[in-house]
């Protein structure tokens, strides 16, 4: 079996856990979920894991991914219980290395929409909101972000700001951008292309976009296809195949 998109994603999205990192996941979150487990497992980085299901370091050999990553089983085995309001109090105090996000619309500031697609007062599309959004993203150290690479997310400028980016980029705090063609990282002076997916064409990155303007740099890596022990990790730890109901293909 071949690597899809999707399991590139969460391979590029793993490889930003470091050792020691404090790393969080929320709601809705098979791909961040995956993530950890792929750094922890086959990368075998030493990290504390956390997630929205209160669970405070599950054995990652064990987790099985479920519809809900809040359901507290699919992560078991875990030493004990961290809750959401004790996890966001460490954040505070600069103690949350990395955290992984999606978005409805992220723009060239790295500021992301996962509120309304329109207007506030008449949205076109109410999205679910960002629950502690706003008031992590500008203090989380690492933020790895995750979305479809389409015009009507890649974009300009967001229809609104959930999450300020540009508190992020003045701080100097790392924000990467993981979708299913191209890793690129924000900057001060913009977004960067750091990689494309295989068989994806730097064009193709830049035409699928909404006015959003990506820096070119002399250097381009392709990103591999994951191995067949890599593959094996993702599906043991994903026997249904939830991770490709996301729509990443």
């Amino acid at each position: 079996m071949s690597s899809r998109p999707t399991d590139i994603m969460i391979k590029c999205m793993g490889n930003f856990i470091e050792d020691n990192d404090y790393v969080y996941h929320g709601l809705n979150s098979i791909l961040p979920q995956l993530s950890m487990v792929y750094a922890s497992l086959y990368l075998k980085k030493d990290f504390v894991w956390h997630s929205v299901s209160e669970s405070f370091m599950p054995d990652p050999s064990q987790v099985k991914a479920n519809f809900s990553t809040g359901d507290p089983y699919s992560e078991p085995n875990n030493i004990g219980f961290v809750s959401a309001i004790e996890g966001d109090d460490l954040v505070a105090k600069g103690k949350r290395d990395l955290m992984f996000f999606g978005a409805a619309q992220i723009d060239e500031n790295a500021n992301i929409n996962l509120t309304v697609i329109g207007t506030y007062e008449t949205p076109k599309v109410k999205l679910p909101g960002g629950a502690v959004l706003a008031y992590l993203y500008p203090l989380v150290k690492k933020m790895v972000i995750y979305a479809k690479h389409e015009p009507r997310v890649l974009v300009k400028k967001v229809d609104f700001i959930t999450g300020y980016g540009k508190a992020r980029l003045e701080k100097g705090l790392k924000t990467v951008l993981c979708t299913n063609k191209a890793l690129i990282e924000f900057t001060k002076d913009g977004p960067m292309l750091k990689a494309v997916f295989p068989g994806v064409s730097i064009s193709e990155v830049i035409s699928l976009t909404s006015g959003m303007h990506i820096n070119i740099n002399n250097k381009i890596d392709v990103l591999k296809p994951l191995n067949s022990e890599e593959l094996k990790i993702l599906n043991n730890a994903d026997p249904g195949g939830l991770r490709y109901e996301k729509g990443y293909e």
